[in-house]
């Protein structure tokens, strides 16, 4: 099954880079290459999945702001707006 966590994206990100590196060697296989058009998608996705978990951790800084406890934020992270 796979990970859907922020380390496994930064996996795949730098898999990516790795891949675009191979686009100018000539021995690489083509399964080792990535178009820029998939390269540009993934990006962009990522970067949406990086700027929802920022919005959650703005969200929890915000709790635990107004009200003081540092406990809140257990709680928030088991609301139905935080988990999957």
């Amino acid at each position: 099954m796979a990970k859907n966590d922020l380390p496994a994206l930064r996996d795949h990100l730098f898999e990516v880079i790795e891949r675009l590196k191979s686009n100018s060697d000539p021995d690489a296989d083509a399964c080792e290459k990535i178009d820029i058009g998939t390269a540009k998608a993934i990006t962009m996705t990522a970067k949406t999945i990086i700027d929802s978990a920022k919005v959650e951790v703005e969200f929890l800084k915000l709790i635990s702001d107004e009200t003081g406890a540092t406990g809140v934020i257990m709680e928030a992270s088991k609301t139905k707006f935080l988990t999957k």
